[in-house]
Parts: C-alpha cells; structure tokens; sequence
C-alpha cells in the first residue's frame, strides 16, 4: 500500500503541473486620454464608444496554451477613431484608422490613445437633411477644402479630423435639401490639439 501511495502523489503533482501551466484568452484594454469621445471596434467584434477619460476593455479568445503547445498568439483588426485622435503610421507618415495587433493567451494589453489632431464636428438639429458639408481651411496665404461629409440625417452628428496649428481657421458650408446654403466661420475659432470646432444646425 505504501508503495502505490508513493505512485500516486508524483502523479497527482504532474497533473496539477500541467493545469497550472494552461492558459486561454487574452485581455485588451483602452484608454481615450482625449477630451472628446473615441470609437473602437476589435476584429469582427461590437463597436464600442469610450467617452473622454474612460476606458473599456475586449475579452479576447485564443487557443489554449500549455506545455505541449508553445506560445499561443492571436492576430487581430482593430480600429480605432476618436473625435481628436487617429492611428500615426510612421512608416508610411500618414493617419490611418486601423491597423493590426497580437494578442497572447493569458496576457493583458494596455492601449493609451493620447491626443494627436483637433477636429469639425456638425450636429443636425434641424428636420432637415444637410445633402452636404464641407469644411474648409482659411490660413493667411491659403484657402482650400479639406473635407467633405454627406447626407447628415436630422438628429445626427458627424466630424472630420483635421490638423491644428496656430496661424489658420476652419469653415463650414452646409447644404440642404431644399437647397438652401449656410455658413459658419469664426476667425477667433483657432484649434489647437485637441480642441474641437462644433458647428450645431438647428434650421436657422
């Protein structure tokens, strides 16, 4: 009897090696350190909204890793566009919107989405539709359009990142269905980082 007490317990310990070492899932978080709204969604997943300051965080799932298997990894889409922030690709030296992750079993992944653009945004509080808006910069030797947004529904909002600066103005011409034509400007409206021009219709 001794002898097969003795056989089991390095067995029973060999087991509980093998579950300790098994893990699965990983865990991604984000933080929106901006002062206005992010939009986020991982792979095939929900779109999320993180409001100013806040975060939110994605339960990933993965293989399970073990002993056996080696390093268990997991590659993912994921997209992220906050009102005053935008995916730097330094590579190719442009604003992107998404771009691709790794995720490892039992890891969790911090992303800090800093400040890095201001931005136009238009609230449609009319019953009308705005067929078209566009968004124009005025600089002391330059005037040319940036943007363009389309068919903003009554009870809607939209925005369009631009660049900041010190020394130029942005300019909003919005459309309407009925053809009607409305601006907004103001020249004391400079953005600077992180700072947003917001353009509010009510039908007037």
């Amino acid at each position: 009897m001794m002898k097969k007490r003795y056989c089991i317990i390095p067995g029973l310990a060999v087991i509980l090696l093998l579950f300790s070492a098994c893990e699965s899932g990983g865990k991604l978080q984000i933080f929106n350190h901006c002062s206005y709204p992010a939009y986020i969604r991982v792979d095939n997943m929900d779109q999320k909204t993180i409001p100013a300051g806040e975060s939110v965080s994605y339960n990933i799932d993965t293989d399970t890793q073990n002993i056996f298997t080696g390093e268990v990894k997991k590659k993912l889409k994921i997209w992220m566009v906050g009102e005053t922030y935008s995916i730097f690709d330094e590579g190719q030296n442009i604003y992107i919107d998404s771009t691709w992750i790794e995720v490892k079993a039992g890891k969790t992944y911090s992303i800090y989405l800093n400040p890095n653009r201001a931005s136009v945004k238009i609230v449609n509080n009319s019953d009308q539709i705005i067929t078209q808006a566009e968004i124009w910069q005025h600089s002391p030797l330059t005037y040319y359009q940036v943007g363009v947004m389309y068919n903003i529904l009554p009870g809607e909002s939209r925005f369009l990142r631009v660049d900041y600066g010190t020394n130029y103005y942005y300019q909003v011409e919005l459309y309407l269905q009925d053809e009607s034509h409305y601006t907004f400007v103001d020249s004391e409206e400079i953005l600077g980082k992180d700072e947003q021009y917001l353009v509010t219709f009510n039908g007037e």
